[in-house]
């Protein structure tokens, strides 16, 4: 397959073609860089390209199924499936045998790469390989990965993407960010987690070093960061914390110019200490949902407090009621998002809260805008609940526990309740070495919320569960919630 790297760099085109071309071009520049050991261009082309030729003479379906843990294998696996027209379904190697053996008879991807025929693949010694120009040129519009949520309690749920949606998206965020192959892009964490396949891929697009990890070490990460000159870093709140908490004092990374926040909102607190270390860095948080991808992005210093921002280009959002009606700015209602960015479907189990409209899509968020055009979410249509009559969104209620100083993570949820129907309750981790009273959480709570949104107990977990996308996993609190395994606070 012939092509003008010189055209193709400069329009929207798939992403094999742009790996081949960035390899073309800057044969010995570094493409990949993995706990310090670097891939440079060329090698990883001819990695992507002889793996492409494999799968595409021995594998008739278009079905591969990737369960291997973060490294350059995995990242040649997944450029060389869409080099060979297919598409990749991305197991989590954490989940459980039962979970993956039940994911992977539902799907019945035609490949499975693991640990144990990964060496094979790679030698090429798995079968024939076919010539590069028979390799098909990919349709963009056609699914090309399928990430799932987090399998940690119960069956995961994926989601289908096609290519163009991502090159939409590159299209957008290189205009907001002014991304390009001369940044070093840093993506903190497990690649079975979309943000973080999204982080790699952009700087294979873009053609700058793109930089990953085993596993998350702060300390190692804070001194991988210096020596590579990451430029990008893509991360999550709880990962941003944890590198301020790991930094010595007056520690500073200079050549980082953007952080990127997804998954969560990025606490107040953190920003001041965050803005310390990447001195030179715009932080910059998104919202966005697998379903959706970006949808607002937010800018540190020039978005109201509490807000996730505005629409990307090209992306609207409206707020309607629970009869599909819009509703005046500051009403709060369900999220609608119209966007080219769409996903193409779930696999394994639906949505039940998802509606579509035309082009519009919402997905379960609750917020409102106000009188200029910035997004406030209030939380999630599955989870909020009724005590005395009256709604309770959880949301808010964990954003003022969490806000005391003694509190590192907080969940909210509602229980059974003869006289209120529900009662709310917070979970909570306290910050180490750090103590604190039910009665002063009580009081701490009385001065920021109304009294029937005020929880009636606190219980204290002192091993956080984390989903894969570093968000609390809720069926793990609620599980240990009513088996009674918390702590409540006296």
């Amino acid at each position: 397959m012939n092509l003008d790297c010189k055209a193709v760099t400069q329009e929207i085109t798939d992403i094999a073609s742009r790996v081949r071309c960035h390899a073309e071009r800057s044969p010995g520049s570094v493409a990949l860089d993995f706990d310090g050991s670097e891939i440079l261009w060329s090698e990883f082309a001819t990695r992507v390209d002889g793996f492409a030729r494999q799968l595409f003479a021995t594998v008739p379906g278009n079905r591969i199924a990737i369960t291997l843990p973060n490294g350059p294998d995995l990242v040649v696996a997944m450029c060389a499936t869409l080099k060979a027209g297919k598409s990749f379904q991305m197991f989590d190697p954490e989940w459980p045998e039962n979970i993956r053996a039940s994911v992977a008879e539902t799907l019945g991807p035609d490949l499975v790469i693991g640990a144990a025929n990964i060496e094979l693949l790679l030698k090429g010694e798995c079968g024939g390989e076919a010539p590069l120009d028979l390799l098909p040129r990919a349709d963009v519009r056609a699914p090309f990965y399928t990430g799932f949520t987090s399998g940690s309690t119960g069956t995961p749920k994926g989601f289908r993407r096609n290519q163009l949606s991502w090159l939409e998206s590159f299209r957008r965020d290189g205009e907001i960010f002014d991304l390009s192959g001369d940044d070093v892009f840093v993506s903190l964490g497990n690649l079975a987690h979309s943000l973080f396949v999204y982080a790699v891929f952009r700087g294979l697009y873009a053609g700058g070093k793109t930089v990953i990890y085993q596993r998350f070490r702060p300390d190692r990460i804070l001194h991988s960061i210096a020596q590579t000159g990451g430029t990008v870093v893509y991360g999550v709140p709880t990962q941003y914390d944890a590198l301020v908490a790991a930094a010595h004092a007056g520690t500073v990374l200079q050549s980082v110019r953007l952080i990127l926040v997804s998954g969560a909102k990025l606490p107040d607190a953190l920003k001041p200490p965050l803005r310390r270390l990447f001195p030179n860095a715009l932080i910059c948080e998104f919202y966005g949902t697998s379903e959706h991808s970006y949808i607002t992005y937010a800018r540190d210093g020039e978005t109201p407090s509490g807000s996730v921002g505005k629409p990307f280009p090209g992306i609207a959002v409206q707020i309607r009621d629970a009869a599909g009606e819009a509703l005046p700015v500051g009403g709060v209602g369900r999220i609608f998002v119209e966007s080219p960015l769409l996903f193409d479907g779930y696999e394994l189990a639906d949505n039940p809260t998802l509606e579509r409209d035309g082009d519009a899509l919402f997905v379960g968020d609750l917020g409102y805008l106000d009188e200029e055009g910035f997004l406030f979410l209030t939380g999630r249509s599955d989870r909020m609940f009724v005590s005395s009559g009256k709604n309770i969104y959880p949301e808010e209620l964990e954003e003022v526990v969490a806000a005391h100083p003694a509190v590192k993570y907080a969940c909210a949820m509602g229980i059974e309740d003869t006289r209120r129907g529900q009662r709310p309750v917070a979970l909570l981790q306290l910050e180490s070495g750090r103590d604190c009273s039910s009665r002063e959480l009580t009081a701490w709570c009385r001065e920021r919320l109304p009294l029937h949104k005020v929880p009636t107990r606190f219980h204290q977990v002192d091993d956080w569960p984390m989903t894969a996308s570093q968000k609390p996993d809720m069926p793990r609190l609620r599980e240990w919630l009513n088996s009674g395994s918390t702590r409540t606070l006296r």
